[in-house]
């Protein structure tokens, strides 16, 4: 029984730490706009589709945080949305559960000038083999693409225009 336990000892903190890490991806991108535009853009929900290819809808009464939103993805999922951290005009992040875990996903804005935004996502509790099966394996290149895409929506002469 002593070695069980002493077994027990060894392996259950490396079983923990391994689920609540998971791997982070990050990658910034300057925007040629002021930080209130995009800001404003970065937090209209009925703007999500247009830029985030994942995202059909989001339902969300209002940004703040501890608030529970729903997003509609690929073919009708709807994801049950928190947003577990929120600092106005600067950042927020947002938490939804997959089977296993959970993924994370902080955007930020800079203070300085140039003006950025970097999206920094992460999961916890899943492996790698699950967050790819929903995510694909080159989820990098899907976050890159993601902000480039809202870089030429909050750049464009559409968005200026209707202001």
């Amino acid at each position: 029984m002593k070695k069980i336990v002493q077994l027990l000892a060894l392996i259950l903190p490396i079983f923990v730490l391994g689920q609540g890490t998971g791997k982070k991806f990050e990658n910034s991108i300057q925007l040629s706009e002021t930080k209130e535009n995009v800001w404003k853009a970065m937090t209209d929900f009925s703007t999500f589709s247009v830029w985030d290819n994942y995202v059909v809808d989001v339902r969300c009464p209002e940004l703040k945080k501890n608030q529970n939103c729903q997003a509609i993805v690929g073919a009708g999922e709807i994801l049950e949305v928190a947003i577990v951290e929120y600092d106005e005009n600067q950042s927020y992040t947002v938490r939804y559960k997959l089977s296993s875990g959970n993924v994370f996903i902080r955007r930020t804005l800079s203070a300085d000038a140039p003006l950025e935004l970097t999206e920094t996502v992460w999961y916890k509790g899943l492996s790698k083999s699950t967050f790819e099966k929903y995510k694909g394996a080159s989820y990098a290149d899907t976050l890159k693409t993601r902000l480039q895409r809202f870089k030429a929506f909050v750049e464009s002469d559409t968005i200026k225009e209707g202001r």
